[in-house]
């Protein structure tokens, strides 16, 4: 692994890139999570800002009325974790509902002044590079209207248009047949024969809120996956470790990761191994959290069936291992086909550097979760960080490379749309925040930037200005992060970790243990971890 890079010297200025302090005019296209926080840092900013959202409310997949989530659906991330970094949440559950999420984010927009500046139900058609700016424009009850703007921000969000089989049923097919999108309560199926397709989060979700009904209930699994509850012997499944445990357990065997389990949840995790769905080798950090659907196969209420194949003709349910059955209902939950940026004239989804910016103009920004991964952790946080990336690099505060660097990236890394990899979204906000400058630089303050990586994941800590005091997550303790703070400082340059030390910023101890660590086990500071089985990939950082 290479030592973090010097930072690069600002570029000569492009006339495509708004001045830095400058008032710019933003267009942000979406009222999701991603879009309001892009709003709200752009307004902080001093920006005009517009603020399109094609439904009447914001909220995106969190609004009620967008049909974007089902209404029993809770969130998997705790109030501790899923806020955004500077409004904590009021009144909410443990893990809040579909009604108390969309509620907090209306409150962060009325606190913030971003409704003002949002357009409901404008659907935006066309956005167009021209000379004088990015021409949007959008289509609204009364016709439609355009606006110029220096810079564009895509917050359109990514799980709207499901995966569905090549060949569905035919009309006079005595079956209906769902979607998770389409899905929206347990109603009506009492006593039905249902399957559901699908072993994520959703596909679990919904087989067990089914099985409370009295519905017979299948599920299709193509693969193992591990669920762990929402509650953990009395600790938030999010605050079992920090962000640099996270890094740490990897290293754990998983068979002792496994085991370690056991004795925290003993019960469940026997019910776990007796049902044959516990996944013989994982990512440890790679959890979808449900607490329901694992009891509920051990006792009957759900059964597991082989990966569903296709639908015959008649529309029967076919088996991957050649069987075929009957039922009255089946909701597919496979996931979601990329999202739709036709009407962005001369954008590839091949062309997003890091994900993220247009490579050919970056003052286009997708502020979407990147659509080949499988996400893990809160999306409040990662996009609040991905929002302030994009506006430092709008204003000149963050840099990103020169075009060659950026299309080789994208070569490398876009080329394989179809193969997914797992997204730590927790990390992710610690390696864009390095990226966009709104976390502590290891090179200059290590002492915020350890209390920050080495504590619980409440974005609260998350702040420009760092944590002041430690607060270690509850099962850090098994872990050697002592050692994992040694290989961070040696990844720095010698030049950097001189410094720290004559700032009193990491004591003698830590300097000393840091020059013993062998070449090769150096881990830079954006904490690089596992993202497709088999395999560990560090990251370079962005930029």
């Amino acid at each position: 692994m290479s030592p973090l890079p010097e930072p690069r010297p600002a570029p000569p200025r492009s006339a495509s890139l708004p001045r830095a302090r400058r008032r710019s005019r933003i267009a942000v296209i979406g009222a999701g999570p991603a879009g309001l926080t892009s709003a709200k840092q752009a307004l902080a900013e001093g920006h005009d800002v517009v603020l399109y959202e094609k439904n009447a409310d914001l909220g995106g997949i969190w609004d009620p009325a967008s049909g974007g989530a089902y209404t029993g659906v809770r969130m998997q991330s705790s109030r501790m974790s899923f806020p955004f970094s500077d409004f904590p949440p009021r009144g909410v559950d443990d893990f809040p509902t579909l009604p108390q999420v969309h509620a907090y984010l209306r409150s962060y927009a009325e606190a913030f002044g971003v409704l003002p500046v949002c357009r409901f139900g404008h659907r935006v058609v066309r956005v167009a590079r021209e000379a004088d700016g990015w021409r949007v424009t959008a289509r609204h009850e009364g016709g439609e209207s355009t606006g110029v703007f220096d810079a564009v921000m895509v917050a359109s969000g990514e799980l709207w248009e499901p995966r569905l089989p090549e060949h569905m049923p035919g009309p006079a097919a005595p079956v209906r047949v769902w979607t998770a999108k389409s899905y929206r309560g347990p109603a009506d199926f009492a006593g039905r024969r249902v399957l559901v397709v699908g072993g994520g989060v959703s596909g679990a979700d919904i087989a067990a809120e089914l099985s409370d009904t009295g519905a017979r209930v299948d599920w299709s699994v193509r693969g193992r996956a591990l669920f762990l509850p929402r509650d953990c012997a009395g600790v938030y499944n999010d605050a079992l470790f920090s962000y640099a445990g996270r890094v740490a357990l990897e290293e754990m065997p998983y068979r002792d990761y496994l085991a370690w389990l056991s004795g925290l949840l003993p019960e469940y995790m026997a019910m776990y191994r007796r049902t044959g769905l516990l996944p013989a080798d994982g990512f440890h950090g790679a959890v979808h959290v449900n607490e329901k659907a694992i009891p509920r196969v051990y006792r009957g209420r759900i059964t597991v069936r082989p990966a569903f194949e296709r639908f015959a003709p008649d529309g029967t349910a076919v088996l991957a291992d050649g069987s075929e059955r009957s039922y009255d209902d089946v909701v597919l939950c496979l996931g979601y086909g990329m999202p739709d940026y036709g009407f962005i004239e001369g954008f590839r989804r091949e062309d997003l550097y890091e994900h993220h910016f247009f490579r050919h103009d970056p003052t286009l920004a997708v502020i979407n979760t990147p659509v080949d991964t499988e996400g893990f952790g809160t999306a409040c946080p990662y996009f609040e960080t991905i929002a302030a990336w994009a506006l430092a690099v709008f204003a000149g505060r963050a840099t990103l490379p020169d075009e060659r660097t950026k299309a080789a990236w994208c070569e490398r890394h876009l080329g394989r749309p179809g193969e997914r990899r797992h997204l730590d979204c927790w990390l992710e906000t610690i390696r864009i925040g390095l990226a966009a400058g709104t976390l502590p630089d290891p090179r200059t303050s290590f002492a915020s930037y350890w209390r920050l990586v080495s504590g619980t994941v409440a974005p609260s800590r998350l702040r420009p200005e760092g944590p002041a005091l430690p607060r270690p997550a509850t099962y850090d303790g098994l872990l050697d992060l002592d050692h994992l703070r040694h290989r961070v400082l040696a990844s720095l340059p010698l030049a950097d970790r001189d410094g720290l030390l004559a700032a009193g910023e990491i004591g003698r101890a830590d300097y000393e243990a840091a020059l013993l660590v062998p070449d090769g086990r150096e881990l830079p500071p954006w904490l690089p971890y596992r993202q497709r089985r088999g395999s560990w990939l560090p990251t370079a950082v962005p930029g």
